[in-house]
């Protein structure tokens, strides 16, 4: 039965849709509330402040901290047994509370602890919260969970008809479609992996590879294209067979809304997920993911490396192949403040509780960052007041108010880019690296830290997109994790990025791979530096300039200084956050102090939106004073 549904999804979603980014309908931009607890009281408030989006998310599941998601009954409850009355309540409640609401809605695909304890002798029939992996190719499990799909979408669409905006598919740990089942068997997995392997004329492999199998790596931490070919093809499969259940799921919501309304998913935290994370979650499947047609926009937590007052935070995705591929973002702003809840009802800590804004000030400077560069950035926000009191006091309130009135009069605006330096990430070369190896936290989880200090703008991209995305405007091209060159890849660098005077930047060991060998004469083949080279060194080469960088991770004052000399435009000297487009500029600061800001050309006036301040008038550059801590977003009028 699974062989068939493999052979069908291959068919639908296998071939690439073009550059679906000239001409896509993108959803609208929401400046939304969303909490696992939503109540009347916040919701009030919110709408007060202008805020009349609200996300539910109306779960059948318990969360990681051992609680349930949900404070209201679960609606899945049995066999084709839906309780829509404990869905109508929630729904009930948020208009009530504020009666001009229009929803976001997330749908709790996760399996019911009655739906495990059913089938719970049966291997492949498994809690998808912990072993999304194990359950994912269980047709039986798709079937249910299909039809408790479609009947909450027909259900929602038919009883509240326009009221939801957006719909937001959960599944796997923590609703984000993380597979912590580290890659072991099922029933159901082993005939996926046997018919995935035969669909690609592969020989059977019979039995999903051991552990010492698909973990084993023959040189260093690199796998061998030989030696390793069954790890690194497994590896290929446990991603793809989560990309293929989110592509599942969103053609069956399809069904019922026929693009009546937008759908999402938590998915491609290729940045995020790093050493024994991102080999095994299931997330590096997102470029065939973002080329879906059945998927409007994409969601991601603000990043939790570097989110503490003075932090540059960021994204977990390679955003600029979002655009590309036509979809929308949406930053989830759930950063602790001085007010939210750090335990749960069992007294568990919330995670990054301690990482959180540590006073009033410190919270206002912090949302005003991630409101900063979300605006910047050009992505839709939702406010996650996730366990309740994440937005408290007339302050905080008053700040999140100001910020509404401003979304509302310039999100509208079309972002255009002002970077010239973008960052280049591979998932196909994470296939051939040691899961574990604590080199991969340095690749491109600690480095976002860098590129956000180093008083430039930056883009990040998917090395698949490379062939359709013009790149003529890059002056400084990183690859962090570059590791498999074939011929294919070889010719697009050739053509895209090995030349105008490009400065490229390779770290650790780029092309070693060439998608046969493991060599590394290939890295003095591609680069011009021998393998081995202990520091960083530089290398003119026909058209380009060749940085090589032995140690993963640059730090701002490393790239502030390779973007001045690629003739990138440099806004600030101060290794500080900071986030600009053509008609934004933003600064994030924890010790404050007078700072000055170069614009790439004289300006007719810059005002800072927090203070309305006028700071500059037909200017090139100028000079401001930030608080400690402190966030300025200055509009820049040409």
């Amino acid at each position: 039965m699974y062989v068939s549904l493999c052979i069908i999804s291959v068919l639908c979603v296998a071939a690439p849709q073009g550059n679906p980014g000239e001409g896509a309908q993108l959803p609208e931009r929401w400046f939304a509330y969303r909490s696992f607890r939503p109540s009347s009281e916040p919701i009030r408030e919110f709408a007060q402040l202008g805020v009349d989006m609200v996300c539910i998310f109306p779960a059948n599941t318990d969360c990681s901290l051992g609680v349930p998601y949900c404070v209201s009954p679960p609606i899945w409850t049995g066999r084709d047994r839906y309780d829509f009355a404990s869905l109508d309540a929630q729904v009930s409640m948020v208009r009530e509370a504020n009666p001009r609401a229009k929803l976001l809605c997330l749908v709790d695909l996760n399996t019911p602890l009655w739906w495990v304890r059913l089938h719970g002798r049966q291997s492949g029939f498994e809690d998808t919260f912990y072993d999304q992996g194990k359950t994912i190719a269980t047709p039986k499990w798709r079937e249910d969970t299909r039809a408790y799909l479609q009947a909450f979408l027909t259900h929602m669409q038919k009883t509240y008809p326009g009221l939801v905006q957006g719909y937001v598919l959960a599944c796997g740990g923590t609703t984000e479609w993380q597979d912590c089942s580290w890659g072991e068997e099922s029933a159901t997995r082993r005939a996926a992996w046997r018919a995935w392997m035969q669909e690609r004329g592969k020989p059977d492999p019979i039995d999903i590879p051991p552990a010492s199998v698909r973990e084993h790596v023959t040189h260093g931490i690199f796998r061998d294209p030989a030696e390793d070919a069954l790890a690194v093809d497994y590896w290929r499969f446990a991603h793809w067979v989560t990309g293929d259940g989110i592509l599942y799921f969103a053609r069956a919501a399809q069904e019922v809304l026929n693009h009546e309304a937008a759908l999402g998913v938590f998915y491609g935290y290729i940045l995020e997920l790093a050493d024994s994370r991102l080999l095994y979650e299931g997330h590096l499947d997102f470029d065939r993911v973002y080329r879906s047609p059945d998927l409007d926009f994409f969601i991601s937590p603000g990043t939790y490396h570097d989110r503490q007052t003075g932090g540059g935070s960021g994204y977990m995705v390679a955003l600029e192949s979002v655009r590309y591929h036509g979809k929308r973002f949406l930053h989830e702003i759930d950063h602790r403040t001085h007010t939210s809840k750090s335990t749960v009802e069992l007294g568990v800590a919330v995670p990054g509780h301690n990482d959180g804004f540590p006073n009033e000030q410190a919270t206002i400077a912090g949302l005003r960052r991630e409101f900063s560069l979300a605006l910047v950035e050009g992505t839709a926000l939702w406010w996650f007041d996730m366990f309740g009191d994440w937005f408290k006091g007339q302050p905080v309130l008053d700040a999140i108010g100001q910020m509404q009135a401003l979304w509302k009069d310039l999100a509208s605006e079309p972002r255009v880019s002002a970077s010239e330096v973008a960052m280049i990430v591979d998932a196909d070369s994470m296939l051939f690296v040691d899961g574990k190896a604590p080199v991969v936290r340095e690749l491109m989880y600690n480095q976002r830290a860098g590129l956000y200090r180093m008083g430039a703008p930056f883009d990040v991209i998917s090395m698949a997109d490379l062939v359709g995305i013009d790149m003529t405007r890059y002056k400084l091209v990183l690859f962090p994790n570059l590791f498999v060159v074939d011929r294919a890849k070889r010719e697009v660098l050739d053509s895209k990025i090995l030349r105008d005077s490009k400065t490229v930047v390779w770290v650790y060991a780029p092309g070693i791979i060439d998608g046969e060998r493991y060599d590394p004469a290939n890295v003095e083949s591609l680069t011009g530096h021998a393998y081995g080279t202990q520091e960083m060194a530089s290398k003119q080469m026909s058209a380009w300039t060749s940085v090589f960088a032995p140690t993963p991770n640059l730090p701002g004052g490393v790239l502030h200084e390779l973007a001045q000399r690629a003739g990138v435009h440099v806004y600030s000297d101060a290794q500080e956050p900071l986030y600009a487009n053509a008609r934004f500029l933003a600064a994030h600061s924890l010790e404050g102090g007078d700072r000055t800001y170069r614009l790439p050309r004289t300006c007719a006036r810059v005002t800072e939106l927090f203070s309305g301040r006028v700071v500059a008038e037909n200017a090139g550059e100028f000079t401001d004073r930030l608080d400690a801590p402190g966030t300025v977003l200055y509009r820049l009028d040409y």
